[in-house]
């Protein structure tokens, strides 16, 4: 009989075999059981019963997601620990909470050396992580009929708040630097397929991407952690796909796939951003 730890010492022997440096290990991280998946260009930390990422760390070492302190803050305190998180995929159910950091509603399970699938311990949801080098790929395999999700990222964007200093794009145009105030009420809503985000003091940009078109609405905004909003002292950017007004989840399609990482590059002009548009391509649309 092949144990769960035999199981894993043979996923990364094949890794190594095979040149790979991708490696996924079993850790505790904030006092809760972790998948720890180390790549070339990032290191991922996996909640396995919340099934979603608590942290994503660039290679100089910047978490833009730290999570930390509880799911269940309120509102705006969570903006600068409880409420971060990706993909944060399930919101007002039975099963609300799977898919974000923190919370009990979930599986994970390593599947090969590079894939690790999540599923509700109600059986409703499930979701596959596929890592490489580069990216992320993570894709909804199965939904609860009747209730809907939503893709999100909720994190300060490399490593710290500070909407003045940030900017980010989509595939409608970039870089751009507006600043809505989640807390006012203030967000930018439209339809898009890709978006980054970026500091003006870092040669680097976090990109989240949905393969299949639809035409849910998209929004992006700041949400501070006190009533100071974009001019709190700590807060996170929200962004998401399938999100509408008043925080309504809009998604309900199985088989979707999104992908996300980093690309090495400070994004100043249109011709950076067309730059990046073939980098999110070439990734998004794989042969």
């Amino acid at each position: 009989m092949v144990t769960l730890f035999g199981s894993l010492v043979f996923f990364m022997v094949i890794n190594l075999l095979a040149g790979n440096s991708l490696t996924i290990e079993e850790e505790s991280y904030n006092n809760r059981p972790h998948f720890v998946i180390s790549t070339q260009s990032a290191t991922y930390y996996l909640d396995r019963a919340g099934g979603g990422l608590s942290s994503i760390i660039d290679r100089d070492g910047t978490d833009w997601i730290h999570y930390n302190g509880s799911p269940h803050a309120k509102v705006p305190d969570g903006a600068s620990g409880g409420f971060r998180g990706l993909p944060n995929f399930v919101f007002r159910s039975d099963d609300g909470g799977a898919g974000h950091p923190g919370f009990d509603q979930c599986i994970s399970e390593q599947v090969d050396g590079n894939t690790i699938r999540t599923q509700s311990k109600s059986g409703k949801w499930a979701w596959s992580w596929r890592f490489y080098d580069d990216h992320v790929e993570l894709t909804m395999e199965r939904t609860d009929p009747g209730h809907s999700y939503w893709f999100l990222y909720e994190g300060p964007v490399a490593g710290s708040f500070d909407p003045y200093r940030k900017y980010w794009g989509t595939d409608l145009g970039g870089p751009r630097y507006e600043v809505p105030s989640l807390n006012q009420g203030e967000s930018i809503a439209d339809n898009w397929r890709w978006a980054y985000f970026g500091d003006q003091a870092t040669n680097r940009i976090f990109f989240v991407a949905q393969q299949e078109y639809d035409l849910l609405n998209d929004i992006f905004s700041y949400m501070g952690n006190s009533s100071a909003g974009k001019d709190a002292e700590d807060g996170m950017v929200v962004f998401g796909f399938g999100r509408g007004t008043g925080a309504k989840s809009l998604m309900t399609a199985e088989n979707v796939t999104f992908r996300l990482g980093f690309l090495e590059r400070k994004i100043k002009t249109p011709e950076d951003h067309e730059w990046v548009a073939a980098q999110i391509r070439n990734i998004n649309n794989p042969k």
